[in-house]
């Protein structure tokens, strides 16, 4: 096939930032035609070559990022993909209640062909993950490594050990519980030690932290960052009872003879904490101090939402939102994107809304604090980026969208609004 110089110099315009608007339009109407992969693989590799790359990108590299260009869903974006990203019209508010339209996605994965080389080409070539990410400087002033598997375990007497440097030795007086530091997981096993008088412990993460626990009845729990589980050794009663806070992801093991609780409590309210109670099923809580609202979303099975006097049961695929804050007067369900709601255990950021929204995020992934200038309330974004990236990787993605400006400095994010 002929080889289209005016996509050659479009590429290369947009990438020098010196594309006029119309220009940019008639960029991403190229990038969105399957009639050009081979020679935006071709593009894709000068560039990074050009960019001080010492080889040559190999070609199924280069149809993996061009795989993420192409999604039409935004589906196809593996853990090296960077992300997608667009800015959604300004007066479109984020409608959690249907399934975001293709023509956002197409766009997005268009508009952000750059930060694919930038981002995820440099993450599918990083180094060993025996050599870990520092710190270093970017455009933004200072950078931040992402979080990673950090934890305490706190035990029944009050001894507290952080996850990350504890042995074997000092779990012997509490059998049956095994710690895998590489894989960031703690395990508790069936033990004959365990079914005696109950011991609660508490496992929490910091910011900027997660880690997996598998409990004594073999369920299973993902904390995400800034976040707690208090849970028995052993499961003894007629309900296998649990507490958190934060955000965490439940797969539980069937047991109509016991059903399982969640306690999630409610740090803004003076009522009840939320309840959740279910037999066998997958589901996400969320209910950080910070957000306005309590979320349980379900991915299989089913459950009971209970909030003050309010109960919902939901069936999957819904999300019950309930206001921090005081007694509940609703639980409010909605039909949402499951895959969106847990693609932070997948290990990405997956972002539709706004700018202060995902900046709570990753206040609490990357452990640094947040402030604005200007109005950015009208700011939202829409797309899906590796957690496994330093903190200036998103942000250069989300700048890319345009009307926004960050700066690090001393582990704070200063947002700007430059419309």
């Amino acid at each position: 096939m002929m080889r289209n110089r005016r996509l050659d110099d479009l590429f290369f315009r947009y990438c020098e930032k010196k594309i006029t608007d119309e220009e940019r339009e008639e960029l991403m109407a190229m990038l969105l035609s399957d009639d050009h992969r081979e020679q935006l693989n071709g593009l894709i590799d000068q560039f990074v070559r050009r960019d001080g790359a010492d080889h040559t990108m190999p070609d199924e590299t280069a149809e993996d990022i061009l795989s993420s260009i192409f999604s039409a869903t935004g589906r196809g974006t593996s853990e090296g993909s960077a992300g997608h990203l667009a800015e959604p019209e300004p007066d479109t508010e984020p409608d959690e209640t249907r399934t975001r339209p293709m023509w956002l996605f197409k766009l997005a994965a268009a508009s952000v062909a750059l930060m694919l080389v930038y981002g995820g080409y440099r993450w599918l070539n990083r180094a060993p993950e025996t050599q870990p990410v520092v710190a270093s400087q970017s455009v933004y002033g200072d950078d931040a490594p992402a979080g990673g598997n950090k934890a305490s375990l706190t035990l029944a007497d009050g001894r507290t050990y952080d996850l990350n440097t504890i042995t074997e030795g000092n779990l012997s007086v509490q059998p049956g519980t095994t710690i895998d530091k590489s894989k960031g997981e703690v395990t508790y096993g069936l033990n004959a030690a365990n079914a005696g008088a109950v011991a609660y412990n508490v496992l929490r993460t910091p910011l900027g932290g997660q880690y997996k626990i598998v409990l004594p009845d073999g369920s299973k729990a993902w904390l995400n960052a800034g976040s707690s589980l208090k849970y028995p050794t052993a499961f003894t009663g007629k309900h296998r009872d649990v507490e958190m806070t934060g955000e965490v992801y439940f797969e539980i093991e069937p047991d109509k003879k016991r059903p399982f609780l969640v306690r999630v409590t409610d740090r803004n309210g003076k009522g009840k904490d939320m309840e959740i109670t279910v037999l066998g099923t997958h589901f996400n809580i969320s209910s950080y101090g910070d957000e306005p609202t309590m979320q349980t979303t379900l991915l299989e099975g089913s459950v009971r939402v209970e909030k003050d006097a309010v109960t919902r049961v939901l069936t999957p695929g819904q999300q019950a939102r309930v206001a921090t804050g005081g007694a509940a007067r609703e639980i409010a369900v909605k039909t949402v994107d499951t895959e969106s709601v847990v693609a932070w255990k997948e290990g990405r950021f997956e972002f539709n809304g706004n700018i202060r929204e995902i900046m709570r995020q990753i206040s609490r992934w990357y452990d640094l604090d947040v402030k604005y200038e200007g109005n950015v309330e009208r700011k939202s974004f829409a797309g899906t980026i590796s957690r496994k990236n330093n903190v200036s990787e998103v942000l250069k993605m989300l700048e890319m969208t345009g009307g926004i400006q960050f700066r690090i400095d001393d582990r704070k994010i200063t947002v700007k609004n430059t419309d």
